[in-house]
């Protein structure tokens, strides 16, 4: 499955210990493509923007509006300071791409919205058009502000 380091502390992979790097997860999506049991796995994945619950499950209040509403199926995956969205697009070229964002020590309060603008740029992708390498990158979240005279990114709130 390509080169990386692959760490695993246990079998269950809730370990904090546990390091794949998101190659290793979008090789996986990729290598399973041929599989016999895919078509039964990728309708079981979640769905982007679709409100009903056992579809869209923790994507169904996600990108909707947008190009990967009802096109991308992936896989959240979350634990206080580590989260990640890993699972399939369908292209405008027609192509179905796999993809794997895994966020880790992040400081922000979520970094959901840097995933989905990630697989939302992804689905206008057309790899038969001149500029196909150049797919705009997805805008960043603003970054909260410090308020004036403060030297770090908290206050502490007053208890008067």
């Amino acid at each position: 499955m390509g080169t990386g380091t692959l760490r695993q502390r246990d079998g269950s992979g809730l370990s904090r210990r546990n390091m794949i790097p998101a190659a290793q997860f979008a090789a996986l999506l990729h290598a399973v493509r041929s599989e016999p049991w895919f078509d039964a796995w990728y309708a079981a994945l979640p769905v982007a923007g679709n409100a009903d619950r056992f579809v869209g499950g923790t994507l169904r209040s996600r990108m909707r509006g947008t190009p990967a509403a009802g096109n991308v199926h992936a896989k959240t995956g979350s634990l206080t300071g580590v989260s990640s969205l890993s699972g399939y697009v369908t292209a405008a070229d027609g192509h179905l791409l796999a993809f794997s964002v895994v966020l880790n020590n992040y400081v922000a309060s979520s970094v959901k919205g840097l995933e989905d603008q990630i697989a939302i740029a992804l689905a206008p992708y057309d790899g038969r058009s001149a500029g196909a390498a150049r797919v705009a990158p997805p805008t960043a979240p603003e970054t909260p502000r410090t308020p004036e005279g403060v030297e770090c990114s908290w206050v502490k709130p007053s208890l008067c």
